[in-house]
């Protein structure tokens, strides 16, 4: 499989503070994305709440609310803005983010050509690892998990309907894909046989998925815009957390 090396940055995380509100950890995994903050369950354990043996639901709520206010109050304190993030993205991208939303665009043009690279937190892979590995994982600070992300890249001004698909991954030091195909931008196949979208990229000569990395990397599409994206992917998993964990202490303490 193709790679190519370039910058890597890390990033260390606080230790959260012990909480007088009693809990039960287990290591179940969500099956979904490993970014922040199913990475930090991974790391403390996934938690619930062991409610006190009592019939008074009114006092089961507030206790919940109040949990919900101290993790609040810890993400808030524990929260800063990385200087990769402030400085914008690379390789003239333009970043698009609503929030409350689970995914966000980097969009630029390449001399006639249209690059929409696509990210969704809840589209991330899912590593199941043992308290052993995720030690080590702590340990080395260097090491960062993957992110996915998906590019796009069309010619819409030559009147031309296709677009070529790459599915990438990068932890900030290489650039790895793992497809390549080319596709309709209409996505009308409703009732069609679908089209043929290429081989698997790892089936490919090595010259020829070289040469699909150098493609990207001519257009910006490199690792240290893999290592932009899994920083900002981090940095929005938290500020979506911080408001759901709001949302929810608004909803179940009225």
């Amino acid at each position: 499989m193709a790679s190519l090396r370039s910058v890597t940055l890390s990033c260390s995380s606080s230790a959260r503070p012990a909480t007088a509100t009693p809990i039960a950890c287990s290591a179940s995994t969500s099956g979904r994305a490993a970014t922040w903050p199913a990475r930090q369950c991974a790391r403390r354990g996934r938690c619930s709440i062991i409610a006190a043996a009592s019939g008074d639901k009114h006092s089961v709520a507030a206790s919940l609310v109040a949990v919900l206010k101290d993790e609040i109050k810890y993400e808030r304190e524990s929260y800063r803005k990385e200087e990769l993030i402030l400085s914008g993205p690379p390789g003239e991208f333009e970043l698009s983010d609503e929030p409350g939303t689970s995914a966000f665009l980097l969009a630029k043009k390449f001399g006639k050509e249209e690059i929409i690279v696509r990210v969704n937190i809840d589209a991330q892979p899912d590593y199941d690892e043992d308290e052993d590995e995720m030690d080590e994982y702590e340990d080395e600070e260097a090491q960062s998990r993957p992110v996915d992300f998906v590019v796009n890249i069309a010619k819409p001004s030559w009147g031309d309907d296709q677009v070529v698909v790459f599915e990438c991954e990068s932890d900030g030091e290489y650039l790895t894909i793992h497809s390549v195909s080319i596709e309709s931008m209409d996505g009308d196949e409703e009732f069609s046989a679908p089209a043929y979208k290429g081989p698997a990229f790892q089936d490919l000569d090595d010259t020829l998925q070289q040469a699909f990395v150098d493609y990207l990397e001519e257009r910006g599409v490199n690792a240290y815009l893999g290592e932009y994206i899994r920083v900002y992917l981090e940095d929005k998993a938290r500020l979506e957390y911080q408001a759901w964990l709001g949302r929810m202490r608004d909803f179940i303490g009225k």
